[in-house]
């Protein structure tokens, strides 16, 4: 491994664990930010998996996130059913959806392939409002649990660090 690589690993593990410090250390305001902050790093790490070493714009990243969002949150309000169980499902969805989509799409390249993801997130958004608005008879999700923002944050954090 070169000096430069080390170098680079060493920095990225000081700043993850300041960051893990982050929670501790702010109010709830300045907690929430980093809430948000994490939320999109762990989002914009997924664009970078894909369009890193494939060079295609993807704009469905959103839509497989959204996807888990989704049935983590209904099957916690409907099923009662664990967070971790229903995380561990919403990635296993996201992963099959993708894989289907990607072998689907992948034919496609430049401006064409940019705009089917585009319309593949836009499709997916407004499936699941249709299937809000018919079948669940809301808009919308309330899931309670025991996670405080400090949880949300560490997971967020430790999902971005593992990728």
């Amino acid at each position: 491994m070169k000096a430069s690589t080390v170098q680079e690993l060493i920095i990225a593990a000081i700043l993850a664990f300041l960051a893990a410090l982050w929670p501790l250390v702010v109010d709830i305001y300045w907690l929430g930010i980093g809430v948000d902050v994490m939320m999109y790093v762990a989002l914009a790490t997924s664009w970078v998996l894909f369009s890193g070493p494939t060079h295609y714009i993807s704009l469905a990243t959103a839509a497989f996130f959204g996807i888990g969002g989704f049935l983590v949150g209904s099957g916690m309000s409907d099923y009662e059913a664990s967070f971790w169980s229903m995380a561990a499902l919403s990635a296993c969805v996201g992963a099959v959806l993708a894989a289907l989509i990607g072998l689907a799409t992948l034919r496609l390249s430049g401006v064409y392939f940019v705009i089917f993801t585009l319309g593949l997130a836009e499709m997916i958004r407004n499936l699941v409002s249709w299937i809000q608005n018919n079948f669940l008879g809301s808009r919308g999700l309330y899931v309670f649990t025991d996670f405080t923002d400090k949880h949300l944050y560490w997971m967020l954090l430790g999902v971005a660090v593992a990728v």
